[in-house]
Parts: structure tokens; sequence; C-alpha cells
């Protein structure tokens, strides 16, 4: 039985259960298939966070052990501003980790690293148990110019050495080849798709557009705001509904207030079974960021046969790749987006043929397919 690693600078863990659920997606998939899998890692637990613990016993190693699903982890509360020697902290405590759990389940026959920062792991094991391994870059630091000096050259490192990187959008795909000169293929993130049904249907009196993402600068709600305003202040027949918590609540709270218009609603954070009830519930879904790199919102919309709406800001023009799914527009640019809500609003589309697309390209059978394969070609080499 193929016997794979899965290690990860994020994944949901005792204190922060919500963390790189997108990671624990692409474990799950995998977990239905006749491989074992385990997942391991040494998670960041900020001070804030650490004294929020009742429990200190939370913090340190932990497992979870299901059929062929093993979870090894250690959750460290990092100093701030200490980014260098908080990595060299954590690769050390990796390096026992990574011991301990060869002891207890045996050697793996790859490592599959989301994003290069836990990477130092796989080069070191690389080096000492022969264990190959393939790199998911996730980070938005490099195309952000966020990143500091030494990511750079770990990255380059990690990527050298990895036998194929992987990248979850077109875009993110070039930026990177071209970046560090190194391969890397195109591969999406793994959606549930499952978890989503199909909007209900008949014709609801108030039609809703939906915004879900973090209430942020980069998320950039206050250009949807203004654009929704501009298309429908006077329209009482739609509505924007935007879920979220984040630094900009009250920012976007007060811009609410001084345009007066009483159709945009704050809702707030909204647990997934509820986000999905309320997507099913709405017509159309829109995404107003300035940088992302792949868009799971806009596939669990999808997933629901809600056309959408979003900026060019990276993985989107890896999803919207037909009009007949919805509208790419400019970003920052409030004039396009108002547009673009309105022509979405007017234009008939096939609920069916949004979400068969979404399962088709996105779903757990169609992509944990492609992955396995590629770790059987790895391996047999």
């Amino acid at each position: 039985m193929m016997h794979i690693l899965v290690i990860s600078r994020s994944y949901p863990n005792p204190i922060n259960k919500s963390s790189g659920n997108f990671v624990k997606n692409q474990v799950e998939a995998l977990a239905e298939h006749d491989i074992k899998i385990g997942v391991l890692g040494v998670y960041n637990v900020s001070v804030f966070e650490y004294l929020k613990v009742k429990n200190f016993r939370k913090l340190g190693y932990y497992s979870d052990n299901k059929s062929n699903l093993n979870v090894f982890g250690y959750l460290y509360p990092v100093l701030p501003k200490f980014h260098l020697l908080n990595n060299r902290i954590k690769f050390l405590i990796g390096k026992k980790l990574f011991k301990k759990y060869i002891m207890k389940y045996g050697k793996p026959d790859l490592i599959h690293f989301h994003t290069f920062e836990p990477g130092s792991l796989g080069l070191w094991a690389k080096g000492k148990f022969k264990i190959p391994y393939v790199v998911t870059e996730h980070t938005s630091s490099f195309s952000l110019k966020t990143a500091l000096k030494w990511h750079y050259k770990l990255a380059k490192k990690v990527y050298d050495g990895s036998q194929i990187n992987i990248a979850v959008s077109k875009s993110s795909t070039k930026f990177l080849n071209e970046m560090f000169s190194s391969e890397f293929k195109y591969l999406p993130n793994f959606v549930d798709t499952s978890h989503f049904k199909l909007k209900q249907t008949g014709e609801n009196s108030i039609k809703k557009f939906i915004n879900v993402a973090y209430l942020n600068k980069n998320k950039n709600q206050s250009l949807l705001i203004d654009a929704f305003y501009n298309a429908f202040h006077d329209n009482n027949e739609f509505e924007l509904f935007i879920v979220g918590s984040g630094s900009e609540k009250e920012n976007l709270q007060k811009q609410i207030k001084e345009l007066n218009i009483k159709n945009i609603k704050l809702l707030g954070f909204i647990a997934q079974n509820e986000l999905a009830k309320l997507l099913q519930n709405s017509e159309y879904f829109v995404l107003s960021s300035n940088f992302e790199t792949f868009g799971v919102v806009l596939i669990e919309a999808m997933s629901c046969g809600l056309p959408v709406v979003s900026t060019k800001c990276g993985g989107p023009e890896s999803i919207i790749t037909d009009n007949k799914l919805g509208i790419l527009c400019q970003k920052n640019n409030v004039d396009e987006l108002s547009q673009a809500l309105i022509k979405l609003s007017q234009n008939k589309y096939d609920t069916q043929f949004i979400r068969d697309y979404a399962i088709e390209n996105f779903s757990y059978k169609s992509l944990s397919d492609k992955l396995i394969n590629t770790y059987s070609e790895i391996i047999k080499n």
C-alpha cells in the first residue's frame, strides 16, 4: 500500500480547528483511496491564542488516528517578529516529530509539502532517509511582495529539490515558473462539492448577491459595497449579503451607514453548514479581491449552481473559464464591477451546467485520482 506523508504549515488542530481546511479537504479525499496517509506538522500558536488556552496541555505533541489516516502534530507558541528563529526552532521540532512518526507508522514512500515553509524538513528527510517529496505552493507572499529575503532562498532550494512542484492556479504556475526558474504544474485545490447542493428552485421576490471572505483590505469589500450601491441603491429587488469577520468590519459598517443603503447586510461569521444553506438560497456570488491564489469560495458557490462575478485577481481566471459560468472584471475598478453585477442579474444561466462544471473540475474524486497517479509515477520511477 502506498504511504504518503503530508506536511503543511497549517492544519486543523486542538486550538485552531479551522486552520488549513483546504489541506484537510485534500487529505480526506486521498484517505478514501487504498493508500496509507499521514499528516505531520509543527503549527503556529500566537501569543494571543496561547493566553486564551485554558488547558495548556493542548500545546506540544498530539496525535489523531483514524483507519488509514494518522495525524501527528506539535503546537508551538511562536515568538512575535522572530520569523527566522521560529522557522529554525520549528525545523528542529519537526525533525524529532518526523523520527517519532517513522517509529510509529513506518517510513513513507513520498512526502507532500503544502507551501515551501516547512520544506527544510523535506531537504533533510531526502538526504537522511532518501525519501522524495513534492510541493504544492499556496502562499501569496511572493506575488504580494511580502516575503522575507530568506523565504526566497529557502523556496528556491525546496523547489529545486522537489520531484514535482504544483501551483493551484494557472497564473500562479506562470508567475512561480518565471520567478524561481523552476517548473510548476497546475493542479487546483480540492473542494468538497458534495457538501453543497443545487440552489433551490423557484423565483424569490428579492434576489441575493453573496460575498464570503475575510473582511480585510485584500478582499476589498469596500469596492464591492460602492459597486453594489451604484448598481442597485434604488432597486429593492436585490440584496447583498457579506459573510465573514475581520479587521475591516467597523469601516465597512460605517461605509454602509454613510451610503444610507438598506439592502446591504454584514452577516459576520457563519458556520459551514449554515453557509451551504445561505448559498442555496442566493442567486449570485461575487468576489472583489485584489489577489487570490485560488478561490475555494467560488467553487463552493458554483457547486450550488450560482453564476459568479469575480475580479481578475489570480486564481479566479483559472476557474471562470466560460461566460456560461459568470463574469470576470478588472480588479479595483468600481464602475466595471458595478456593470458586471448588473449584467449578471440580467443574464440567464443554466444552474445545472454550473454545478456539473464545478464537480467535474474541482471535486474530491476528480482531483484525487490525478494526484494519486502523480504519486504513483514518482514512486515507481
